[in-house]
């Protein structure tokens, strides 16, 4: 199976990927703040060039090391990097680790396009306490790729709903998504189906569970099982979730229960999440000028019309969609939380969330 190298990966680093980031070419701007060990590290791929047989690879330049310890800048989050080879090691190791995980999804994976996707968007999955230290920030990020305590590869049944069967079944995410997988529930029967929101969760060594996000399902819904659904708001005085997701977290937790998970965390934020989705949304922008004055100079050539069909979707899920995101990520994420009190009498909140941690935490009894 094909890997990253140690000194391919910091070379990446140094001659592309700091280079976007600064840019904001799509992810936040961020800084990186070594020690003299860490460039000691890049003068040393300087001088001694990664060669990989049979490819083309991109020498780091003096340039780029001025780029690394000059271009700072007031006003965005900054990353001290203490041991700049553990902080390779550890994106080495997750790297290789999550290409190992898509092989098992059937998902081919090409080791530099990973590594690149990596180096730029796993700093999306900061919380308020890991910038502070990010090695524990990738310690986690390794266990999470590396567990598969409730991976199931091929869809299974897993209970029943108002008299259709639901059905599961683990997916990897996407890099640019808030956790390395998600668990997703089909409600199936009489020919008609209904997917519930995904949730997008990890679990560390210790066993606990962190969900990211339950986010709604682009499938086309089924009128009549949508409306099955709504019988859970009876006797729930101020519904704030809809009840699709209040199903989705109900059924993950009993997942949870099957594997004898007992604790769950839902972080506060992810920092960088805001102004991802600012850049997401200005992009989508452009690209949908682009779209548009080809649709109107070929309007009849089908390509072009579903690059701008496409185009014009993506807009209107993203532009100014920022407010939006962050209230669905944090507010219903947590009312969605205090919501499971309401059904299911094994599970209790533990903690006040930004008081006593950056994270609600619960108990299942």
């Amino acid at each position: 199976m094909e890997a990253i190298k140690f000194r391919e990966l910091v070379e990446l680093f140094l001659t592309e990927s700091i280079q976007d980031i600064k840019s904001e070419r799509e992810t936040p701007n961020i800084n990186f703040k070594f020690d003299e060990d860490g460039f000691t590290l890049f003068y040393d791929i300087f001088e001694n060039p990664f060669v990989k047989e049979g490819h083309w690879t991109p020498n780091a330049s003096q340039k780029d090391i001025d780029f690394v310890r000059y271009n700072n800048d007031d006003d965005v989050p900054t990353i001290y990097i203490s041991d700049s080879i553990i902080f390779f090691e550890y994106l080495e190791n997750i790297i290789n680790s999550m290409i190992e995980l898509n092989a098992e999804y059937k998902i081919k994976s090409s080791a530099r396009s990973m590594a690149l996707n990596i180096l730029r968007r796993i700093w999306l999955r900061l919380g308020i306490e890991d910038i502070s230290n990010i090695e524990s920030f990738l310690d986690k990020q390794l266990q999470f790729t590396k567990n598969r305590l409730l991976d199931t590869y091929k869809e299974e049944l897993v209970g029943s709903l108002h008299g259709y069967e639901v059905f599961m079944r683990t997916y990897v995410n996407p890099t640019w998504a808030e956790t390395t997988r998600c668990m997703v529930f089909t409600i199936k029967g009489n020919d008609s189906t209904y997917e519930l929101p995904n949730v997008l969760y990890d679990i560390d060594d210790n066993g606990i569970c962190y969900i990211y996000a339950v986010q709604s399902s682009k499938e086309e819904k089924n009128k009549k099982i949508e409306r099955e659904l709504y019988k859970i708001n009876k006797n729930i005085e101020s519904p704030n979730v809809h009840p699709s997701k209040v199903y989705s977290m109900l059924f993950f937790i009993n997942e949870l229960k099957k594997k004898g998970i007992t604790k769950v965390r839902i972080p506060s934020m992810q920092i960088l999440s805001y102004r991802y989705h600012e850049l997401l949304g200005a992009k989508a922008k452009k690209d949908l000028e682009k779209a548009q004055i080809q649709f109107e100079r070929y309007p009849d050539e089908t390509v072009v019309q579903r690059k701008y069909k496409s185009a014009k979707e993506w807009y209107e899920a993203t532009y100014e969609k920022q407010d939006k995101i962050s209230y669905l990520k944090t507010v219903e994420l947590i009312n969605l939380a205090y919501r499971m009190l309401a059904h299911d009498t094994s599970i209790e909140i533990i903690n006040e969330i930004n008081v006593q941690g950056d994270y609600l935490g619960m108990k299942i009894k």
